[in-house]
């Protein structure tokens, strides 16, 4: 179970950090839209949050962050 939640918890640092990059890709641009920068943003923060309150008895969001954002950051490694 503890592994588990570590896993499910490092799925989402792993996401917050790919909304940071794609903030700085962002900002790199010529005329940067701000209106993506800020959902992006807010969804860093929504990431934060739900790390924040995810406790180690929670076992279906547990598997729900690692089967979602698992499958999600796979697919985002494989494209970048």
């Amino acid at each position: 179970e503890a592994i588990a939640f570590e896993c499910a918890r490092e799925c989402i640092n792993d996401m917050i950090g790919i909304c940071s990059s794609e903030i700085a890709d962002e900002e790199e641009q010529a005329h940067p839209d701000q209106a993506k920068i800020a959902e992006l943003e807010a969804r860093s923060f929504a990431l934060a949050m739900e790390r924040s309150n995810l406790t180690l008895k929670d076992k279906k969001q547990i598997a729900k962050v690692r089967t979602e954002y698992g499958a999600w950051i796979r697919n985002y490694r494989n494209q970048s």
